[in-house]
């Protein structure tokens, strides 16, 4: 991002705060209409947010200017521009685009209204919300402008940047191919199996001589959509009161539980539920227990065997290592007989060995995962968010302790964090352990909000051998 962005970035953030701010000072003004302090703070906001308007104009201004000057020297016109993830126009948009349908909802306004009061200066948030809200947008082509069109495509790596500290799943995202459903129920994936020993193509050929047939080994992969889903609620006098900070608290609540069953099931060792989920990474792969030498030698030793087995399988061509935070830093502390420290610099950088390294605190600290990402295929769509305070839900978690949702129409107890086609406390009827104790809660009885997240979401590995283990490491 250059330095130009940031500035911009910065001055969004700032003046947004001062806009919450004004807003939450002018309601209280309003309730105590007497009160000097109260005025003169409003008047002290009123002009920090007009100056604050001024200097994120005049920097827009600057960045047109720098960017007209730019397509002025350039041969062939520049039709759609891009945009790059990160910047003002695509962070966080997914969570301006809730904020807005959760504020719209609480307080009986449009949504256009809030996007209009929170977000005004920030076109790209209601160009992009009207896009997300059709049923149909139209493919992208290199002949037509779609500025609007393209953000919303990046929208959905933009939450998932957002999620890279965190989550596993988001940060292999961004090491591998990366695919949206674009509206169909899976992806097929073709891709050329590994070589056979030996080589026989193609061949060194003489004067004259014939050329052979080289016959391609194909196979293909199909990645089927599976969806993410949760359900929040909270009283409304939280929603209405948390007003300035509410895309804060749906951001961070979304992110943390998204992040952690996403990599729960990335990282499981679980087989492939039809209809339900994909197999975790983890499932039938090579595996061994680490080297018990502990320290450098231990480290040395484990990631020599795990390359050994993808040279044997002809994989590996991006490796990356994925572990704990912990195991990490234990890595960053390895000191040599002097006293040195050994990986401290590399592992700063995201690296071992010249190695990729991911970690986040949802991998088990005794296991570390060597994964091929250039055999490794993701698939999300954007995340689609609805508000009620009229339905009644099951108040029962996925946590396949009666009562739970992670049942089956039967009534038996299933597996945590998986609800089955047609299962889940929904059911009439029913009386087993999954429906037993169930408790339903009236959100218009209760005064209280919902708010629902479904997230289209899969993986697959698209060459068998490109994954490999090892348990009870002693780094």
């Amino acid at each position: 991002m250059s330095n130009l962005s940031q500035k911009i970035e910065t001055a969004n953030d700032d003046l947004l705060k001062l806009k919450d701010a004004l807003v939450e000072s002018t309601t209280t003004l309003e309730a105590n209409p007497d009160d000097e302090s109260l005025l003169n703070e409003v008047e002290e906001l009123s002009n920090k947010v007009e100056a604050a308007t001024k200097t994120l104009s005049a920097l827009k201004k600057a960045e047109s200017s720098l960017a007209a000057k730019a397509e002025a020297v350039t041969a062939t016109p520049k039709i759609v521009q891009a945009k790059h993830l990160g910047t003002p126009e695509t962070k966080d948009l997914l969570f301006k685009h809730a904020t807005a349908k959760f504020i719209a909802f609480a307080q009986k306004k449009t949504v256009d209204q809030v996007i209009e009061e929170r977000y005004g200066d920030m076109p790209q948030v209601k160009d992009t919300y009207d896009l997300v809200a059709k049923s149909h947008v139209e493919v992208a082509m290199t002949s037509v402008s779609g500025w609007a069109a393209e953000l919303v495509q990046d929208s959905t790596q933009g939450f998932l940047d957002t999620l890279k500290t965190t989550s596993v799943a988001a940060a292999l995202a961004g090491k591998s191919r990366s695919l949206n459903f674009g509206g169909y129920n899976s992806i097929t994936i073709p891709r050329r199996n590994p070589q056979t020993q030996p080589e026989t193509e193609p061949a060194w050929v003489g004067e004259a001589g014939a050329i052979p047939l080289t016959q391609y080994d194909f196979g293909a992969e199909t990645i089927n959509r599976y969806k993410l889903a949760a359900i929040t609620t909270m009283s409304r006098e939280i929603a209405e009161r948390s007003t300035p900070a509410i895309e804060g608290i749906l951001r961070s609540a979304m992110s943390e539980s998204y992040s952690t069953v996403l990599d729960t099931a990335l990282l499981s060792a679980l087989a492939k539920v039809e209809g339900v989920r994909p197999a975790g990474l983890r499932y039938n792969i090579d595996t061994a227990a680490g080297d018990t030498t502990g320290g450098s030698e231990a480290l040395i030793a484990d990631l020599k065997s795990m390359l050994q087995f993808f040279a044997a399988n002809r994989t590996g061509s991006r490796p990356v290592l994925i572990m704990n935070n912990q195991v990490r830093l234990s890595i960053s502390m390895m000191q040599s007989a002097l006293s040195d420290f050994i990986y401290r610099d590399e592992i700063a950088q995201g690296r071992i060995m010249g190695i990729e390294v991911i970690s986040s605190d949802n991998v088990p600290t005794d296991l570390v995962i060597m994964i091929d990402a250039d055999s490794f295929v993701s698939a999300f769509d954007t995340p689609v968010f609805d508000v009620s305070d009229v339905a009644t839900v099951a108040q029962n978690n996925a946590d396949a302790t009666p009562p739970t949702m992670a049942g089956d129409a039967a009534g038996a107890v299933g597996t945590a964090g998986e609800v089955v086609p047609n299962g889940g406390a929904m059911v009439s009827g029913s009386t087993g352990a999954a429906y037993a104790g169930t408790v339903s809660r009236s959100l218009w009885q209760t005064y209280s909000l919902g708010i629902r997240m479904v997230a289209p979401t899969s993986w697959a590995m698209i060459r068998p051998n490109s994954i490999t283990e090892r348990t009870a490491i002693t780094w």
